[in-house]
């Protein structure tokens, strides 16, 4: 589906799937971050981690729906 998608978008749909890509690895880390914070008993200090996780991959979702929008599939 990515290949397809980087194949038959232009290049502001390419550049909005290079985002969400970076999104989601910002995602990820965030994630894994506020695990941290919990094990380690902070578990008040986890919104910003909880906040930041939610709203990237969020972001990411629409950016790479919006490239999919772009994308001229019709041609394959």
């Amino acid at each position: 589906m990515w290949r397809q998608l980087l194949e038959y978008t232009d290049t502001i749909g390419r550049a909005m799937v290079g985002v969400a890509g970076v999104l989601l690895v910002v995602a990820v880390l965030s994630f894994v971050a506020g695990i941290v914070q919990a094990s380690t008993g902070h578990a008040a200090a986890t919104l910003p981690f909880w906040l930041t996780t939610m709203g990237c991959a969020i972001i990411a979702g629409i950016l790479v729906y919006l490239a999919s929008r772009r994308g001229d599939f019709r041609r394959r």
